[in-house]
């Protein structure tokens, strides 16, 4: 009996003082916990926004540094691209690391099967 009592406090004493690495929504606007990441390959470079969490199918979308954030907090993959003409490039890129292949596939291999690619 004492070492179960004992136990739980122990138990209780590390859920009080363990840090949180959690990360938590902004309390002023919900959604899902968001990561951020970049690539470079070669001259093409962005930034992506995109769930912490990949449950679901969602949509890989090209955005902005304005939007990408509550893009991702509704479940989007948001890939940011300061030039506006390597879009495609970019998505080529996505569509293979789709098919577990090119340069994105040991970084973001965990976003396989994650998203869906446009096809023009």
């Amino acid at each position: 009996m004492a070492i179960g009592r004992v136990l739980v406090a122990v138990a209780c004493a590390l859920m009080l003082t363990a840090p949180s690495t959690a990360a938590a929504p902004s309390q002023d606007r919900p959604g899902r916990a968001t990561m951020t990441m970049a690539y470079e390959v070669g001259d093409l470079a962005a930034v992506v926004h995109a769930p912490r969490t990949l449950v679901d199918v969602g949509p890989l979308v090209f955005g902005n540094d304005l939007t990408a954030p509550l893009l991702a907090e509704r479940g989007a993959i948001v890939v940011v691209v300061h030039d506006r003409w390597s879009v495609d490039r970019h998505r080529e890129l996505w569509r293979a690391l789709d098919e577990r292949s090119g340069p994105l596939a040991e970084r973001f291999a965990g976003f396989a099967g994650h998203f869906t690619v446009a096809r023009p």
